[in-house]
């Protein structure tokens, strides 16, 4: 009888264990769909355009956008190729639609209006190399991702990051690839000379009667940055309206010492040589805008930009009231 007992209590003790391992089966099965329904750590391939050879989209809400097209590699505006575009951004557009992917995929949504895709926020058109275009409509927030359509379909519906999003979020003058400035300080400029209605005015930094002068204008310089523009590439007419032709400009040529950091970055290839030589940038002031700033030039650049009188008459070394 004991044995019986115990090969009974055996017996169920057995059973309980197999509905124990079903029952944590059925669960890690139930959460791994949970899971993917949810779309936490899935990523679901939306499409796979290859290289793009145009690339456009419509903010929907003011009606404005921007078009692109992309020869030999390289992006330009469509309406105006001789704006010149920093590729990083347009890249990161490319690279975002023509390999999009998707957080969630609704394969039965609702109305497209429940998600915002009948008026949508925004629509995008990619162009792969064959000349099949893709067209992408931007709906509502989803949390922190968007409803998306492609090719206006009423199924599926997915749900994307904002990074399809936030590569659309620039405005021209973001786009636009700015001149560079080197870097000048009151250690390593050595002489500003400023011509003007013909007449050429020098200050060098061996002088030490013109060193406040000198560090007025440095600091000028240190101040000043090209980054609101005027014009993409200013045709002589504009040049005139700005006061940057040949006759009304001032011209400004600092002269300095190029620095270790310059030095390694260069090309050239005798190191020695460029820590112990010199350089000269040159810009072109305009007259006044109107709104507290002036018109600015770089030698040999299309660009315009506005920089602020203020900051502009440091740089003239006017800031400092006891220089002539």
């Amino acid at each position: 009888m004991d044995i019986r007992k115990h090969r009974t209590l055996f017996l169920l003790g057995g059973i309980f264990i197999v509905l124990v391992l079903i029952y944590l089966a059925l669960s890690s099965y139930q959460w791994d769909a949970d899971e993917a329904d949810s779309g936490e750590d899935s990523q679901i391939q939306v499409t796979d355009l290859g290289e793009l050879s145009s690339f456009q989209f419509t903010d929907q809400s003011t009606g404005t956008g921007m078009s692109f097209v992309k020869e030999d590699g390289t992006w330009y505006m469509a309406d105006d190729r001789e704006i010149p575009l920093d590729q990083t951004y347009i890249d990161a557009m490319e690279n975002t639609y023509a390999s999009l992917t998707a957080t969630r995929q609704i394969d039965e949504p609702d109305a497209l209006s429940d998600y915002g895709l009948d008026s949508p926020a925004y629509t995008v058109q990619a162009t792969d190399a064959d000349g099949n275009t893709t067209t992408f409509s931007v709906g509502d927030a989803a949390d922190e991702d968007y409803y998306l359509t492609v090719d206006s379909a009423q199924a599926p519906v997915y749900t994307v990051t904002s990074s399809a999003v936030s590569v659309l979020q620039y405005d021209l003058d973001t786009l636009v690839e700015k001149d560079t400035m080197p870097a000048i300080g009151g250690g390593n400029l050595l002489t500003a000379e400023f011509t003007e209605n013909g007449q050429t005015t020098t200050y060098s930094s061996d002088d030490e009667e013109q060193s406040e002068t000198i560090a007025t204008i440095a600091g000028g310089y240190g101040a000043m940055t090209l980054t609101d523009l005027a014009s993409y590439h200013a045709t002589a007419e504009e040049l005139t309206t700005f006061g940057l032709d040949e006759a009304s400009r001032t011209t400004v040529t600092l002269t300095y010492q190029e620095s270790s950091s310059d030095s390694s970055d260069s090309d050239s290839g005798d190191s020695e040589e460029e820590d112990s030589g010199s350089l000269t940038y040159t810009l072109y002031l305009g007259s006044d805008s109107g709104d507290g700033t002036r018109y600015v030039q770089v030698q040999d650049s299309d660009l315009v930009y506005l920089v602020s009188s203020d900051v502009l008459n440091n740089l003239l070394g006017i800031g400092n009231s006891t220089e002539e």
